[in-house]
C-alpha cells in the first residue's frame, strides 16, 4: 500500500530543510488516504505527549503539516458524507479517523497557544495570531464532527473556545483576517471561526440529519463574515449572546441570567444575504430537502422556531421498542391478531416523557443499534402502540443516548396495498403496509405507510382492510428514508366486498 509523504515528525531534528510537496488526493485510494492521515496522527500525538519545547522550526512544521493534509481530510469528509446511512463497518473507521484528525490538531495548535502565552518575551509571539487562529479552527470542526455523531458537546471545548477568542481580543487580532489551511486565498478571522459553531448550535444539530449538518455549517462559512461579535447589547440587533467567563453555549437573550463578561450577535444581515442569493438562484435550482432545510433555518434565526405547544407528563417505564418498518408491522400485526411475538432479542428502553407531540426516551445504543434522524420507531405500551419518527438525538459516553420521537399515530392498523396495474416491483401483488389516521394543525388526515421500495403517488391502488377493498390514488411521500415512506391519499370510492 502506498504512504502519501507526510512529513516524518514535527521534532526539530527530523525532516530538518524538507518540505512538502502538494498531495493531490484523487491519485490515492480512500484506504491509503486514511491509512496515512492516522500515521500523522499518531505522530502529533508523540509529539504533543513528548511536551516539545516549540520554537520556529517545530511551528513552521507543524503549519505545513495542517496545509499539506487538509485537502486529504477534505477528501475522507466527502466520502464518508457520501456514503448511505448504516453503513457502519465502513463508516465508524472513516469518522474514527477524521474525528482523531480533528481532536489532536485541536490539542497541539492548544499547545502552542499556551506555550507563547507562557513565554511573552519569546520572539516567536509573531505567530500567536495564526496559531490562535488554527486553534479555533480546528476546535470548531473537531465539534462539528460530534455533532455528526449526536454527541454532546462537554462544557470544556465551550469554556477553549472562550479562552482562545478572549487571546485574540486581548491582543487585538480577533479581526485580523488570515488563512485557513490548504485554503491561502481564502482568509477568515479568529471571531467569525469563534461564531461559527456558535451558529450551529443555535440551530440545533442533534435536530438534524448528517448531510443537513453539512449543508448548514456551508451556508455558515459563506455568509458569517457578516456577523459580528459586539460588547454592547442593542436589543433590536442582537439575538444571542455569550458568556465568555463559563463553559457554556450561546443563549438567547431571555436565558442570560449569570453574571460574566458577554458578547452579543445577531444574524440580521447574514440573514439578508441568504435572502438576497436564494432569490437570485430561484427555486427550481435547490433540491427538496434543501429548501426544506433553508426555511428552518430562516425560521430559526428570524426568532419563530418551532415551540413545545403541550406540556410532558413524567413517565420513566420500561417498554418494548421496535425499530423500522418490517420490526412494528410484524409486531401490530401479531397484537392485533392476538398472536404470540416470536421477535427474538427485543429491544427495551426507558421511557422519561410523554406529551400530546411524542415521548422522550433513553436507549442503550452501545451495542451497535442503527438509529438516526428520521428513522421509523415503535413503541409498545399496554393501551396503545405509538409509531413515530426521530426527531433528536443525544448520545453520552456512557453509551445511553437519548431520543426525541414525534408521533405520527396512537394506533395504527395492519393492510395490504394491490396495485390495480399490477406493476409492482419484483412482480409481487400485494404490499403490507400500515394505516394511520394522523391529527394535525390542518385536521384529520388519512396516511399509509409503506417500505419505500415500493412507494407509488399516482396511480390507482387497493387497499384491503378487514374484508373490504377501498380504491385510493397515493399522493407524493409526506416522509421517508431508505426504510419507508409516508404517504396520503385521496379519491376512495365506495367500499367493495372481497366476494366481489
Amino acid at each position: 500500500m502506498r504512504r502519501i509523504p507526510f512529513l516524518g515528525s514535527l521534532l526539530p531534528a527530523a525532516g530538518a530543510g524538507r518540505t512538502l510537496a502538494k498531495a493531490d488526493p484523487e491519485n490515492y485510494t480512500v484506504h491509503e488516504v486514511c491509512a496515512s492521515i492516522e500515521k500523522l496522527i499518531e505522530t502529533m500525538v508523540y509529539a504533543r505527549k513528548k511536551h516539545v519545547g516549540w520554537q520556529r522550526q517545530n511551528i513552521l512544521s507543524l503549519h505545513h503539516q495542517d496545509d499539506f493534509s487538509a485537502p486529504l481530510i477534505n477528501r475522507l469528509t466527502q466520502h464518508y458524507l457520501a456514503l448511505p446511512p448504516y453503513a457502519s463497518s465502513v463508516s465508524s473507521s472513516l469518522l474514527a479517523t477524521i474525528h482523531g484528525y480533528w481532536e489532536e490538531m485541536s490539542e497541539i495548535h492548544l499547545q502552542c497557544v499556551s506555550y507563547l502565552l507562557g513565554h511573552p518575551e519569546s520572539r516567536l509571539n509573531a505567530l500567536l495570531p495564526l496559531l490562535t487562529q488554527r486553534a479555533l479552527y480546528h476546535h470548531a470542526m473537531q465539534m462539528k464532527w460530534l455533532w455528526l455523531r449526536y454527541q454532546v458537546i462537554p462544557p470544556y471545548f465551550w469554556a477553549r473556545l472562550h479562552r482562545l477568542y478572549a487571546v485574540a481580543e486581548k491582543y487585538e487580532f480577533a479581526r485580523v483576517p488570515m488563512p485557513l489551511p490548504g485554503m491561502h486565498r481564502a482568509t477568515t478571522s479568529c471571531e467569525t471561526l469563534y461564531l461559527r459553531p456558535q451558529m450551529l448550535h443555535s440551530l440545533r444539530p442533534d435536530t438534524l440529519q448528517p448531510r443537513e449538518i453539512e449543508q448548514v455549517d456551508e451556508w455558515i462559512a459563506r455568509w458569517s463574515k457578516s456577523v459580528l461579535l459586539e460588547r454592547t447589547l442593542i436589543s433590536e440587533k442582537h439575538r444571542y449572546g455569550v458568556n465568555l467567563k463559563t463553559g457554556n453555549p450561546p443563549r438567547p437573550l431571555a436565558m442570560l441570567n449569570e453574571p460574566g463578561s458577554h458578547r452579543y450577535w445577531g444574524t440580521g444581515l447574514m440573514l439578508a444575504a441568504m435572502h438576497a442569493e436564494h432569490e437570485s438562484m430561484g427555486q427550481d435550482e435547490q433540491d427538496d430537502w434543501r429548501q426544506v432545510l433553508w426555511r428552518k433555518v430562516v425560521n430559526d434565526w428570524s426568532g419563530i422556531p418551532p415551540m413545545r405547544q403541550h406540556p410532558r407528563q413524567t413517565i420513566g417505564k420500561q417498554s418494548e421498542l421496535f425499530l423500522g418498518f418490517g420490526e412494528i408491522h410484524g409486531r401490530i400485526d401479531r397484537k392485533m391478531s392476538r398472536r404470540p411475538h416470536d421477535l427474538p432479542h427485543l429491544q427495551r428502553c426507558r421511557v422519561r416523557d410523554e406529551g400530546v407531540e411524542g415521548v422522550g426516551i433513553a436507549l442503550n445504543t452501545s451495542d451497535g443499534v442503527a438509529v438516526a434522524i428520521n428513522s421509523l420507531i415503535g413503541i409498545d405500551f399496554d393501551q396503545h402502540f405509538l409509531v413515530g419518527v426521530v426527531c433528536r438525538i443525544r448520545r453520552h459516553e456512557s453509551g445511553w443516548t437519548e431520543i426525541g420521537i414525534r408521533r405520527l399515530a396512537g394506533n395504527a392498523t395492519p393492510v395490504k396495498l394491490e396495485s390495480v396495474s399490477g406493476d409492482l416491483l419484483s412482480g409481487a401483488q400485494t404490499v403490507n403496509a400500515l394505516y394511520l389516521s394522523m391529527t394535525g394543525p390542518f385536521g384529520r388526515r388519512r396516511c399509509v405507510l409503506v417500505p419505500a421500495s415500493f412507494c407509488r403517488s399516482g396511480g390507482q391502488w387497493r387497499l384491503l382492510s378487514r374484508g373490504r377493498r377501498h380504491l385510493i390514488r397515493l399522493r407524493a411521500p409526506l416522509k421517508g428514508n431508505q426504510d419507508y415512506a409516508l404517504a396520503d391519499f385521496d379519491g376512495v370510492v365506495e367500499p367493495e366486498t372481497l366476494s366481489k
